[in-house]
């Protein structure tokens, strides 16, 4: 019923003393930093603190090897880089072999011995890192992410600026520090402008007309503090707007505001200019649609077709609608080959795109995300961001809830950061990424090539892609 009772689980069902169940209860949750939940209902928590505790419970037990499957999926970039930290700490402080399954290419680079590479339920590669991560034209026949640090460092390398292809982001800015600007005027002077499609949207310039307005809104689950202090807000149509923050911020509880699912303590919402307070959930579905971080929690028909044909069906649509958005909504997600499969035999991916599907299919004027791309491979996580942007293309306004820092920038043209419920930054990428000290306090970190870019002296701090830095490095060395 706590989560001290959940860590001491495990070592208690291994016959230890009270004593020694204790203390590695004790340094569980010191290790993992998460003292201050011990006390709590493990259901009352966030997805990313729930994934916390798991591993806690199983660091308790002090076993000989621990398989992780996707670790940090639900972690912010902090939480991500602290749970590397502990899980090679006790590799090598316990002699604890670590087997771990996971899609962040960058972390892998950072901390594995060994690579495996897996392909159609065979060993495709195998080796070190660096033998691994050299064959880069295989990993991307595979649909792999390839991390910002080497996907830079190989241009560098083909223009001859340096001789072998680098890892990792402090090997690629030990590197481009020996290079000098071509004159000092080169280093002061702003950098050349660059076309940043991606970063928003599709280059459109978004509606400035509000389509959800919060007003000092303010929300506890227990009463003893505030999950949502003040938070002021204004969302325009057209927008394409990620929140970002760590574990417990206060993202999702925001989200679930937003469609009705949580009443606040104090302030109001509006959407549409309309407030939302007296409104159901189901009168909210037609104008806000909600897709949970857990696909799981929202699929329940028996047919893929069936539930693409809920939602519409249910807001009474007619028929001939119906036949036509599910025929479309299919060949979007790419499931019109299983429209008479059970949702379960699904992939997690595929069962995630059924239910920004299922959603789709209401046609919403707002489209809320929650961790898109959560335990999603790169090409997955691609598709299902492409898919995003299509239906911004439309008119659409979407709000994606991610600790993914590089799919904002690809994606996003606004970035609100929550840290302890609380709406400390709201720009643009660019404008975010530069506050260095706000996203240390709302434990965030950028992405690997705005790190990069920061950490040498002639670069300009705002960077946020690869083709970005390579062509104002271009630019400042020659």
């Amino acid at each position: 019923m706590t989560v001290e009772e959940d860590l001491a689980f495990g070592p208690a069902n291994l016959g230890l003393s009270y004593e020694e169940v204790m203390r590695r209860v004790e340094r569980s949750y010191t290790d993992l930093k998460i003292s201050e939940l011990k006390d709590r209902k493990p259901f009352e928590l966030s997805g990313g603190q729930k994934q916390s505790v798991s591993i806690g419970g199983v660091y308790a037990m002090l076993p000989k090897i621990i398989v992780f499957d996707e670790p940090t999926s639900m972690l912010d970039p902090i939480g991500k880089e602290r749970v590397f930290s502990i899980v090679k700490d006790i590799n090598k402080q316990y002699g604890i072999t670590i087997v771990l399954v996971e899609h962040e290419m960058s972390e892998i680079v950072k901390h594995a011995d060994k690579v495996i590479v897996m392909n159609k339920g065979q060993v495709y590669l195998q080796g070190s890192v660096e033998e691994v991560f050299s064959q880069v034209g295989k990993l991307q026949e595979l649909g792999l992410e390839i991390p910002q640090s080497i996907e830079l460092s190989m241009r560098l390398k083909e223009d001859h600026y340096i001789d072998k292809v680098l890892l990792t982001p402090a090997q690629v800015i030990e590197a481009c520090s020996g290079f000098q600007p071509k004159t000092p005027a080169a280093a002061a002077a702003p950098a050349p402008a660059v076309k940043q499609a991606a970063a928003a949207g599709d280059g459109r310039e978004p509606m400035r007309e509000p389509i959800i307005e919060v007003s000092h809104l303010r929300h506890s689950y227990l009463g003893d503090h505030d999950d949502l202090k003040d938070v002021n807000l204004t969302i325009n149509k057209g927008e394409f707007v990620a929140i970002i923050g760590q574990n417990g911020a206060g993202k999702t509880t925001l989200a679930r505001h937003i469609i009705g699912l949580l009443k606040p303590d104090a302030g109001a919402i509006t959407v549409n200019g309309r407030a939302i307070a007296d409104r159901s959930v189901a009168e909210l579905s037609r104008e806000v649609g909600y897709v949970f971080q857990n696909p799981d929690e929202q699929i329940f028909t028996d047919s893929v077709e069936d539930e693409l044909r809920f939602g519409p069906r249910n807001l009474n649509k007619g028929s001939e609608y119906t036949d036509g958005i599910v025929e479309e909504v299919l060949q979007d997600i790419g499931l019109h080959k299983y429209r008479e499969v059970w949702p379960k035999y699904l992939s997690k991916g595929e069962r995630q795109r059924l239910a920004m599907g299922s959603i789709i299919t209401m046609e919403p004027d707002v489209v809320i995300v929650d961790e898109p791309t959560t335990g999603q491979d790169w090409r997955e996580t691609l598709w299902i961001m492409d898919l995003l942007r299509k239906l911004n293309q439309k008119g659409k306004t979407i709000i994606i809830i991610t600790h993914n820092m590089e799919i904002v920038t690809r994606y996003c043209n606004r970035v609100l950061v929550m840290s302890q419920g609380e709406l400390i930054l709201d720009g643009t990428p660019k404008e975010i990424f530069t506050r260095r000290d706000k996203l240390k306090e709302a434990y965030l970190r950028p992405t690997d090539i705005t790190y990069i870019a920061q950490n040498i002296a002639f670069m300009p701090d705002d960077i946020i892609s690869v083709d970005e830095f390579y062509q104002v490095f271009r630019e400042m060395v020659g």
